[in-house]
């Protein structure tokens, strides 16, 4: 891996600075290096860095992050560069990365610490990352129009009302919370129209919350909820599929053989009209 002489060079390159005291945060002492490297901390180190820093200092933090994981595993797998860098691509580590962090990561850090905040549980919150690259990841395979600013922070934000529970009111109750701190309107929908594939007006009144229908309509909310269903499969305890592809490819069989998964007989139904019409437009290209 590179020294943290070599990284403040590549930084001094980058950038005009050589942001040593950040590469020797990470890398001196032994005892925290290992910790200092985990990608799971990420979110937390790179608020720190944020804070302190600024948008540079957080590029360049996780500049060195992404630069050590190659040296380390790039040989075992020829693709391993691209996987890294979809893994990280939120945090703003791209190929050639920019001079400034672009805004719209920060708006994304931002939002995971709000669902920290709200007391959303580490569990759920890693649900909301899986969420929000698969919804990504669908979106990029349509050749539609399509807000992927709105996609990442509804696929990362649907779940904040399970900061209150995890009854089928948590898209409404999160939508409540959300918009006591004025997230907009659009992300607001997504969170309310994605439990079940869209709650009808009697099973909203079941759940406790305003009786109206809460069908997915745009194609953003639509992507969500088949975002947020795929991983459910793909992260099952039960282990029913081995690959993200399988659970695409036999999703109609999964829902149909595993009702603990479409949560009822109706959201089931809903659920496959749903990746029928995505996988429809996606086949279409």
């Amino acid at each position: 891996m590179p020294n943290i002489e070599e990284h403040s060079r590549i930084s001094l390159a980058r950038t005009g600075k050589d942001y040593a005291e950040i590469h020797e945060w990470i890398d001196k002492d032994p005892l925290t290096k290992v910790e200092r490297h985990d990608i799971t901390k990420i979110h937390e180190y790179g608020q720190m860095m944020l804070n302190r820093y600024g948008s540079e200092g957080l590029q360049e933090y996780l500049q060195h992050i992404h630069d050590d994981l190659l040296a380390r595993f790039g040989h075992v797998k020829e693709d391993l560069e691209k996987s890294v860098q979809d893994t990280l691509a939120y945090f703003g580590v791209t190929a050639r990365p920019s001079k400034a962090l672009p805004s719209e990561y920060e708006t994304l850090l931002a939002d995971l610490e709000l669902l920290r905040q709200a007391g959303v549980g580490p569990d759920d919150v890693i649900h909301c990352q899986r969420v929000c690259r698969k919804a990504l990841e669908i979106a990029s395979k349509i050749n539609k129009p399509v807000n992927y600013d709105l996609i990442a922070r509804g696929g990362l934000l649907h779940d904040l009302g399970k900061a209150k529970g995890r009854a089928d009111d948590h898209g409404y109750v999160g939508a409540e919370i959300g918009r006591s701190m004025g997230i907009p309107s659009e992300i607001l929908r997504i969170m309310e129209t994605h439990v079940k594939a869209g709650l009808t007006p009697k099973e909203a009144s079941e759940a406790g919350i305003p009786e109206k229908d809460y069908t997915p309509e745009t194609l953003e909310e639509k992507i969500v909820v088949y975002a947020d269903k795929l991983v459910d499969i793909i992260y099952s305890p039960d282990q029913v599929v081995s690959s993200e592809t399988e659970a695409e490819t036999r999703f109609t069989e999964i829902l149909t053989a595993h009702p603990n998964l479409a949560k009822s007989k109706e959201a089931a139904q809903r659920q496959i009209r749903n990746h029928l019409e995505i996988q429809f437009m996606i086949n279409s290209i």
